[in-house]
């Protein structure tokens, strides 16, 4: 009967044991699985703050773009209001030179 009991605590130990040892690896488990979604979400802001960033400097580009285009444009039109009168005048002091 003795031996009966000590093995059964035996058994009780060894489960306990399992148990312990169960609850540990599920602990490391959890934790593993913590850490791969942390670095899973760093993964994906550092992509989206890159996106932002391409995004960024698209946009900064395109105005700059625009504001070059608007300059040429200006220019253009100064360039043909010289032109014009340039040319207004011409015909103004052909009118006013005596023939």
């Amino acid at each position: 009967m003795r031996a009966r009991q000590l093995e059964y605590e035996a058994l009780l130990v060894k489960r306990s044991d399992m148990e312990q040892t169960m609850r540990e690896h599920l602990q490391m488990m959890e934790e593993q699985q913590r850490k791969k979604d942390e670095e899973l979400m760093q993964m994906m802001a550092e992509q989206q703050r890159k996106k932002d960033e391409a995004h960024r400097k698209m946009m900064e580009e395109q105005q700059r773009t625009l504001v070059e285009q608007q300059e040429r444009r200006m220019q253009l039109m100064a360039e043909q209001m010289r032109e014009q009168l340039v040319e207004q005048i011409r015909q103004l002091q052909s009118r006013s030179t005596p023939k």
